[in-house]
């Protein structure tokens, strides 16, 4: 997810990190100002990934996979 919201962000990253989802932040600007995006990886294979999004839909988070 990408924040406007610094508490959002640890938020998010408190929750995964609890479900054991190592996560970082990357910051952007935006045209609507700075947004920060909570990420998971890097992953050795899309099946790691994909399992993580799965652990992520059961904590009412959406994921996608992005290739870097």
């Amino acid at each position: 997810g990408a924040y406007a919201d610094e508490s959002k962000v640890k938020d998010v990253r408190l929750k995964l990190e609890k479900a054991g989802v190592k996560t970082y932040t990357h910051v952007a600007q935006t045209s609507e100002g700075k947004r920060t995006r909570v990420r998971a990886g890097p992953f050795a294979t899309r099946e790691e990934a994909q399992k993580v999004i799965n652990k992520t839909k059961s904590l009412q988070s959406n994921a996608v996979i992005l290739t870097l």
